[in-house]
């Protein structure tokens, strides 16, 4: 995001920082574990984020995992005094920001379990992208994972086309929120004046300009985004296969990607999967032809040392350290697992899988009426069977058809099902005095979108800002309702659901409002945000 260069553009127009599920040390963990490593335990690691900006990535990661240790660095001092005062603000003695440069960087930091750096790769000049990967190379222990993100080609080639314009438009313009809104105001005008039927440039023109005003399916991108993603002065795309060239020189080797389904062939055709066997003759051929074929613009790659011996074969047997969850649903109302028939999940984007093995079906099951908690995949086939009714331990085939199901779903869509490393400190369930994440509680109110412990971003309604704000553990659901009364209702800052605030009895809105409070904590744990 920002190390390497001065620091003067991230300071005038700082950077919105989110969390990125698929940069965490979690993910990270589960998928070395897949792939035969034995990787530093989540709970008691040792992290490092380069380009960390306000810390919305880093804190959650600290506030989650007590046990383990973090280093943010960034070359912003504004966006490092953001980052500290986050920390400072939940009182989480496990993490410490710092403003520096990539290049100065040196063995005083110490060693790292996991290095991860998103955004930053492409946007910095060569010699910081090579210290990058040499501090890498000594800083990262023996096992450890590091992960970087950076635009790819091919798919890059035409985000570059559009990159060169904007420049262009801006070329003679300092102010930065001019340089925004000219290059927005360009886009409007490319959009018009070249039409999208029957042209490729115009229908990318099209979909890129609706990608940056919202309209494909997220909020729009904001100043930050558009100068720094796309405008910055360093924006460097590459294959693959020369990215790797940079790494192996440097004492590393591919370890997999942080998105698991962009490993897998499981959308191609059986005929496009023998294509690309035929023409590759290592794993890196084969990520480059996948590329070819996705026209692939970004990637999220794991690297870890050319020492450390592999094992590509994914194995059933791993998911036995592993914990599970899914968030899917059913598409229809089952019938219990032992029939024969077929079960159908449905996840976010329409991805499905499908399955009629009595095991599968079952743990599926248990899965959905456990999200968001994970399940260690032991605990997970105990409760399969006993969902079935069968007497007596899982047999190994079936462990094992179960064990294949899962990874063929989580390598088809993390939609489907998920893998873990390590179990989230998450309740399904609201007590009688719940208990919300701080941190989420902290961001409620300044942010409609709050960091849940998924590590993911969750939007949340007015009435749900509120009530989480209240969630501290010290009031139970009579207490809640008085709290809600007496402030944002009486303020009239808060419309309960209609026809609870106009009720002339107060004992009948209380009890409007104490079935909406109920409903409202159910979804809260649905959502990740409630703690033990």
């Amino acid at each position: 995001m920002t190390a390497g260069v001065p620091g003067t553009s991230y300071d005038e127009v700082p950077y919105e920082s989110y969390p990125y599920a698929q940069s965490h040390p979690d993910r990270m963990a589960t998928h070395a574990t897949l792939l035969g490593l034995q990787p530093p335990p989540v709970e008691r690691c040792r992290v490092l984020e380069l380009g960390c900006a306000g810390g919305g990535n880093l804190v959650p990661m600290a506030y989650g995992l007590p046990g383990s240790s973090f280093v943010g660095i960034d070359l912003s001092p504004r966006q490092i005094a953001e980052a500290q005062e986050l920390a400072s603000a939940l009182e989480l003695p496990n993490v410490e920001f710092r403003s520096m440069d990539i290049l100065d960087m040196d063995e005083r930091l110490g060693s790292f379990d996991y290095i991860l750096a998103h955004g930053v790769y492409s946007w910095v000049p060569r010699p910081v992208q090579d210290k990058m990967l040499d501090f890498c190379r000594h800083n990262l222990a023996p096992r450890g994972v590091a992960y970087i993100s950076y635009n790819a080609y091919p798919g890059w080639h035409l985000f570059g086309l559009v990159r060169d314009m904007m420049l262009y438009r801006t070329r003679d313009t300092a102010d930065p929120l001019e340089r925004a809104a000219q290059a927005r105001a360009l886009l409007a005008f490319m959009v018009e004046a070249v039409p999208a039927k029957g042209s490729i440039y115009g229908s990318f023109l099209q979909y890129y300009t609706r990608y940056i005003c919202g309209d494909e399916g997220g909020l729009p991108k904001d100043d930050a985004f558009i100068l720094h993603d796309e405008m910055e002065a360093h924006n460097e795309a590459l294959y693959f296969y020369q990215f790797m060239e940079r790494a192996e020189h440097h004492g590393l080797q591919y370890l997999g990607e942080a998105e698991f389904h962009l490993m897998t062939d499981s959308r191609f055709s059986q005929k496009v999967v023998r294509g690309l066997a035929q023409m590759s003759r290592s794993i890196i051929d084969l990520e480059q032809y996948m590329d070819f074929v996705r026209h692939r613009s970004f990637r999220q790659t794991l690297l870890c040392h050319q020492e450390t011996t592999l094992d590509r074969k994914v194995k059933p047997e791993r998911l036995a350290v592993l914990y599970v969850s899914s968030p899917a649903q059913p598409e229809q109302e089952m019938a219990p697992a032992h029939t024969p028939d077929v079960l159908k999940l449905r996840g976010a984007g329409g991805v499905q899988f499908a399955t009629d093995h009595p095991l599968t079906k079952a743990a599926l099951l248990h899965l959905v009426d456990a999200w968001p908690e994970v399940v260690p995949f032991g605990e997970l086939v105990r409760a399969a069977q006993a969902r079935l009714g069968a007497a007596g331990p899982a047999g190994t085939d079936d462990i094992e058809i179960l064990g294949t199901n899962l990874l063929n779903a989580y390598g088809y869509s993390d939609a489907l099902v998920r893998l873990h490393a390590h179990a989230l400190p998450l309740v399904l369930r609201p007590g009688a005095r719940p208990v919300a994440s701080r941190l989420a509680r902290l961001q409620a109110p300044r942010s409609s979108k709050v960091t849940n412990l998924h590590h993911q971003r969750v939007e949340l309604a007015d009435f749900d800002r509120y009530l989480l704000r209240q969630l501290d553990g010290s009031r139970d659901r009579t207490a809640l309702v008085e709290a809600l009364l007496a402030g944002p209702v009486a303020e009239g800052l808060l419309q309960p659901k209609e026809g609870a605030a106009g009720m002339a009895d107060p004992q009948q809105q209380r009890e409007s409002l104490a079935g909406e409070v109920e409903g409202r904590l159910r979804w809260l744990g649905a959502a990740a945000l409630l703690v033990g």
